[in-house]
């Protein structure tokens, strides 16, 4: 793999992240009294079983509270997910002011990343039912 220095869009790209990130982190605050008014969730309703994403508010909601462990009890997948999303975000600006290398390319979806991908996805979703979320 080679590196090399950040295009413009690029850096716009890694600023704007860091700009979503730290909104998340600011108006976090809000979520609790929010989360109320959340409908439920559509595909739990019409089949009974949880979506991929069910959980994702408990998630976030422990995860603001700093409780990684019910936030991954309700849906790891999600804590993974945005616990990278804020600590990328966080790095994210200072990656493009101080304009460090980036690969040249991403590497090749092939059919084996591919499947590792959907099996990660099932095992999650497989959590997900299987904890009855």
């Amino acid at each position: 793999m080679t590196f090399r220095a950040p295009r413009l869009e690029e850096r716009q790209v890694l600023l704007l992240w860091g700009a979503a990130a730290g909104g998340v982190l600011l108006l976090g605050w809000a979520l609790p009294g929010l989360a109320r008014f959340l409908p439920r969730c559509p595909f739990k309703e019409l089949t009974g079983l949880p979506c991929l994403s069910c959980g994702s508010t408990r998630t976030a909601l422990a995860l603001l509270r700093g409780d990684v462990g019910a936030a991954l009890q309700a849906n790891p997948l999600a804590a993974v997910l945005g616990t990278g999303f804020v600590v990328g975000g966080v790095l994210a600006p200072l990656w493009a002011v101080l304009r460090l290398p980036v690969p040249d390319a991403l590497p090749a979806a092939t059919p084996g990343r591919r499947a590792v991908a959907v099996a990660f996805l099932l095992a999650a979703w497989g959590w997900q039912i299987a904890r009855g979320i």
